[in-house]
């Protein structure tokens, strides 16, 4: 497993670094992005490390909000994120890579002996829907503006206050949050709704359009699809799961 330092950018909307360094601009986000003191650890980071060493770049981590790491991918302050979803409005400053390393999917969550109420999306219209801000799940949910949605920062958040019964239903993508329910003891206590939207949650390598790198894009496609074809993503998240998702 790879750890690497962070560091907080205190100006990194002054442009993004040298082209032989890449800025990496990350939250906490188990099991792909892990913080653990002023170092993180993660799938995310084993891939970003070996596509430093590929490239011969520096990677340099800045521990962001979400949010904030988006602003500053705007601002070509920062240079690569990982972990996200295609959506059009973000690739008009992001350009994302061919490939992408991991696949997802969107699902619903319950307390246990609830989930068998949420049979379809029009049965979601009851609820207090507990979502993780910015984030891309799927359209139909993304554009509804008669959900009765609470926006909060993180996953971890959204667990916590749906076991504090603060809302009925949480939405996540399947990847992430099965991984927290399970190293936190609540297999048992929150389950998955009937319904899933069976879209995928494709995760993609996402480079600024202000970065020097996004004119080392088709070296990055490469150095990605190789990771995929070799195995190398099945084989890192085995560390992390146990087997690939």
């Amino acid at each position: 497993m790879c750890c690497v330092a962070f560091s907080f950018l205190l100006a990194v909307s002054a442009g993004a670094a040298r082209a032989d360094e890449m800025i990496m601009a990350t939250d906490d986000w188990p099991p792909f992005r892990i913080s653990e003191g002023d170092t993180f650890i993660g799938l995310d980071l084993d891939l970003m490390d070996e596509v430093a060493r590929r490239t011969e770049a520096e990677l340099r981590i800045a521990k962001l909000p979400w949010g904030r790491a988006l602003t500053e991918m705007q601002g070509g302050g920062v240079d690569v994120m990982t972990g996200l979803a295609f959506r059009p409005d973000r690739a008009e400053y992001i350009a994302y890579t061919d490939t992408p390393y991991f696949r997802c999917t969107t699902a619903f969550y319950t307390i246990k002996g609830q989930a068998d109420k949420i049979r379809s999306y029009e049965d979601l219209a009851p609820y207090q829907v507990g979502y993780v801000l910015h984030s891309a799940y799927f359209e139909r949910f993304d554009k509804d503006r008669s959900l009765d949605k609470v926006g909060v920062a993180q996953e971890q958040i959204l667990i916590d206050m749906l076991m504090k019964r603060r809302f009925g239903i949480m939405i996540g993508t399947d990847c992430q949050v099965d991984y927290l329910i399970k190293r936190q003891g609540f297999a048992d206590k929150i389950e998955k709704a009937p319904y899933n939207p069976g879209n995928s949650v494709d995760l993609y390598l996402g480079v600024s359009k202000k970065s020097g790198w996004a004119a080392k894009l088709d070296e990055l496609n490469r150095v990605i699809k190789e990771l995929v074809d070799e195995g190398f993503i099945d084989k890192i998240a085995k560390d992390y799961y146990g087997t690939h998702s």
